[in-house]
Formats: structure tokens, sequence, C-alpha cells
């Protein structure tokens, strides 16, 4: 190959280096190969040099004395060059660590990229399948992770000890407490929109006491259990999938099962009832401040006083329709703190897939909030409530 010596230095470097056994026909690495060590200028001018003199070579790098991601790179990038010379290489020789190392990364390094323009054209479609592929996937997720809900609640009875009071209170407090204010700010202000949006239309008709209906009906029981429900969504789902997701990165959640303690119990238990507590709650008192904002308008646009406001609401609306908000506030409370406990659960073990997550256990609280508003809107026709 070299017109000196039978064995000659290719590079230089006294970190990685290559070396040519004319005798043997190999190729010898030695030193430190990784990216603070390897000179890729140096390597590629070394190997640039090779010719196809020999049908078959060796690469020996048991003298490496480090090797990461890098030189695996370097090195594989070496025995491309040799490919593309038509030079066959027989052998290729690490440590034991090194050759782990080379066997995992090798796969991923070699995978074919796709061409662009084949992804734009296939792009909608291979979308919209792989987003049925992940629903349909997390549906099961959340089956199977409500199968194991129950199993532990029944493991709840034999020993009620082993639930957290104190989770159980903070969830009500950072549920509750914290975010109170903004569901009853966000509810003031829809009752007062839905009102002064609607008054022109009832005042054309003539029909302005039919306005305490309208609203005591849409508020008490669509707008503010719903309303409320995408608030907690989108404040305590989010938090607790962070939260148990923070958890499981650093590993506390396999720390709590090598103590013998159910994850379930210590952690989605306190959750999902400290929500279903307060989520009611929070409703009731979006309630009032709902139909506290459409009073105000309605006392100005139609001309009804509070006391008749409330004499008719009263009169006139039936109890039924607070008591079904209160029941959906109930259901919405569940499900939510259930759909972030099982995003947290399901975190990779990084910062990326924590933020992922997060965000999938607002999505999917949200949604699971419309779905089950509407199953509650066809029960209520079917039962004439």
């Amino acid at each position: 190959m070299y017109k000196e010596s039978a064995y000659q230095k290719l590079t230089h470097t006294n970190s990685a280096s290559m070396e040519f056994n004319a005798d043997e026909q190999s190729i010898i690495l030695s030193g430190n190969w990784s990216w603070r060590s390897i000179n890729e200028n140096e390597l590629k001018l070394a190997y640039s040099k090779i010719n196809n003199k020999f049908k078959k070579i060796n690469i020996n790098g048991s003298k490496i004395n480090y090797l990461d991601t890098s030189g695996i790179y370097f090195i594989d990038k070496i025995i491309k060059y040799l490919k593309s010379k038509q030079i066959e290489v027989s052998k290729l020789i690490l440590s034991n660590d090194g050759q782990k190392l080379y066997d995992r990364f090798i796969d991923k390094l070699n995978e074919p990229i796709k061409n662009t323009q084949e992804q734009e054209q296939s792009g909608i479609l291979i979308n919209i399948g792989h987003n049925v592929v992940d629903i349909w996937k997390d549906v099961i997720g959340i089956i199977s992770f409500f199968g194991q809900f129950c199993i532990n609640c029944l493991l709840l009875i034999k020993s009620p000890r082993s639930l957290s009071t104190q989770e159980i209170i903070k969830t009500i407090n950072n549920a509750g407490a914290k975010g109170l204010w903004i569901a009853i700010l966000l509810s003031f202000m829809l009752g007062m929109t839905l009102a002064y949006e609607m008054s022109p239309q009832f005042r054309s008709y003539g029909a302005n006491i039919y306005a305490v209906n309208f609203l005591g009906i849409s508020l008490l029981k669509e707008v503010s259990p719903l309303m409320t429900a995408i608030i907690i969504a989108g404040r305590t789902g989010s938090a607790i999938a962070a939260e148990i997701g923070t958890m499981k990165t650093q590993e506390e959640i396999d720390a709590i099962q090598t103590m013998g303690i159910s994850p379930i119990i210590r952690l989605v238990l306190p959750k999902v009832f400290g929500t279903m507590i307060i989520t009611p709650l929070i409703t009731a008192i979006a309630d009032v401040a709902s139909l506290l904002g459409g009073a105000i308008v309605v006392n100005y646009t139609l001309d009804l006083n509070y006391s008749f406001f409330l004499e008719r609401l009263q009169n006139n609306v039936s109890i039924y329709n607070y008591t079904d908000g209160i029941y959906k506030s109930l259901a919405f409370g569940f499900i939510i703190s259930l759909i972030g406990c099982y995003c947290g659960f399901n975190v990779k073990g990084n910062a990326n897939s924590i933020g992922e997550y997060t965000t999938k256990s607002v999505v999917l609280g949200i949604f699971s909030i419309v779905c089950i508003d509407a199953i509650f809107a066809i029960i209520f026709e079917i039962l004439k409530i």
C-alpha cells in the first residue's frame, strides 16, 4: 500500500491514532477515540490514502483506551470507505465493552434516511395513521390503568390506613385554593358575555323574562361545569402528570415499589379522590359567579331587577339542572386526575418526555371531558331530566 516500510503510521495524533501493518494486512487503532481527541481531518487524510491493493483488511481496535459514540462513527466511516474501494473488512476486533457499544449504536447509525419528497407526499396519510394508532393505544392504556385503579381500590378496603390523607389535602389545596379564583373570574365573565349576547334576541321578541330560564339552565347544567373542568384539566391535570413524571425520571416510583408500597395507592388514589372532592365544590361556586354575572347584565339590558331574577330562577329553573352539573363535575374530576396519573406513569425518563406527556394529559383530559359531557346529555335526554 505504501512504498516505504510494511509498518507505516497513518496518523500522528497522540490521542486517536491509526496505523497500517502491511504484513498482517490490518489497520491498528489505538489511543482515545472520543469526540475530544479525534482529529477528523487527519483521520480522513489517513484512510483516504488506502488503495485497493489488498482485497481484505482487518481492523484491530484492541489497543483503544477509550471509545465513545464519536469513535464508533469514525470507525464506521473507515469501514464504509474501504467498502467503496472494494476492500472487504474481514474482521473488526474491539474490547468487550467496545464491541457492546458498537453493536448497540451501529444499527441506529446506519438507519436509512427517508427522502424528504417521499415524506411530503405520504406525510398526511402517515400522520393520520400514526395518530389513529396513538389514540387507540391511549384508549387501551387508560382502560388498563382504570382496571389497576379499581383493583387497588378493592385492596384499599382491607387496609384503609395506607391511603395518604396528606396527599388528598395537598391535591385539594393545589386544585381548589389555587385555582378557585380563576374559575370564579372566568365563570363570572362567561355569565356576563352569554347574557349580553342573548339580550338583543330576547328583547326583539319581547321575551325578556325568559332570559332567566335560559341563563339558569345553560349556566348551571353546561357552561359552568364544563369550563370549570377545562380549567382543572389545564392546571391540575398537567400538574399531576408533571409531578408523577418527574418522580419517575428520578426513580422515586421504583423506590416506592422496592419498599413494597403500591404506587397506585400511594400516588394515584389520593390525587383522584382529592380532585373528585374539589371539582364539585369549585363548580358550585362557579355556578353562583356565572349567575351573578348574568344577573348584572340582564338588570341593565332587559330591566330585570335582582329580586325578580332570583324569584324566577327559583320558580322556573329545576333543581335538577344544578344537580346534573354537580354529577358531571364528579365524573370530570375523576377522568382528569386519572388521565393525569396515566400520562405521568408513561413518561419515558427524560425532560422532553415530561413535556410531551404533560401536554398530552391536557389534550386527552379536555377531549375526554367533551366526550363525557355528550354522554351525559344523551343520558339526561333519555331520563327526561
